[in-house]
């Protein structure tokens, strides 16, 4: 219990950037570089986190949140990282869920995406593992070990010296996170819960970054689309502080963030680089 409530304090603190807690100790300002690594390194919640959270909102059924698809072929590897972010945040999604099949097809599904981003190596001998957990029934183990391998994805990945990979896998789960909680918030809807999705410096990390990719990457149609969408994701989480999202909000949310990952999902052509979903904000 205490470790589920500060997992959930982390996630609010992450997601919605309140002030410290009374009594927190004074430290010095951080310096440029210092808040450079911040950014890039402890800006982005976790799926896990995500995910914990949105217990708050009432009764879930985890199994309608993804469609789980096993699909693991794509063209380059901009759609390969994006979908590996996708399918790792699925996982995350058939462990709330309690689902081994479906975990099982995630599992094999990150593990053939990594393969063929060269970074199998770091993860493949711990497959069999998260099988042995989901059988056992340790299902809050899974949480954290399903994070950490996210997480050997990601630092392998800059190991490699590919940063741009990794910022695609989390820009991944990111938009499978914001997809669930959105369609979570659609069916079960509470103000409290809906200003978990006010998170302004979370949209212009991936903004500034997402822009500042390469242009052959940027302009593959699976990035170009993320990028034609931002201001209308804006648009709809752009409230203020502890401010409820409208329902209407949500509802155009949740319609942007499944055309965009049933695009990516589906190995996005360049017809659908920069289709639009609805207006702007409310």
């Amino acid at each position: 219990m205490v470790y589920r409530l500060v997992t959930l304090a982390l996630c609010a603190a992450l997601l919605c950037g309140g002030p410290p807690p009374a009594g927190a100790a004074l430290v010095p300002p951080l310096s440029e570089t210092e808040k450079q690594a911040f950014g890039e390194n402890y800006l982005l919640p976790s799926p896990a986190e995500v995910f914990l959270a949105l217990e708050k909102a009432g009764p879930v059924d985890w199994t309608a949140m993804a469609s789980f698809n096993p699909r693991y072929d794509y063209a380059d590897n901009a759609q390969r990282a994006l979908n590996l972010g996708i399918r790792a945040a699925d996982g995350f999604l058939a462990i709330q869920a309690r689902d081994h099949d479906k975990l099982g097809k995630m599992i094999s599904a990150i593990m053939t995406l990594a393969e063929e981003l060269l970074v199998a190596e770091t993860i493949l001998n711990k497959g069999k593992a998260f099988e042995d957990l989901a059988r056992n029934g340790q299902w809050e183990e899974l949480h954290g070990q399903l994070d950490a391998l996210r997480d050997d994805v990601l630092h392998e990945m800059e190991r490699m010296g590919d940063k741009d990979i990794a910022l695609l896998v989390s820009t991944g789960g990111w938009l499978e996170g914001l997809r669930a909680t959105a369609k979570t918030l659609q069916e079960h809807y509470s103000e409290r819960a809906s200003t978990l999705l006010y998170q302004p410096k979370l949209l212009q990390y991936f903004r500034t970054r997402l822009n500042a990719l390469p242009q052959q990457t940027r302009t593959t149609p699976a990035v170009a689309s993320i990028l034609a969408q931002l201001d209308a994701i804006e648009a709809c989480l752009n409230v203020g502080y502890r401010t409820p999202i409208p329902q209407e909000n949500i509802r155009r949310l949740a319609a942007i963030s499944e055309m965009l990952i049933s695009g990516i999902e589906g190995g996005m052509s360049d017809n659908g680089a920069s289709g639009s979903v609805g207006g702007g904000g409310s």
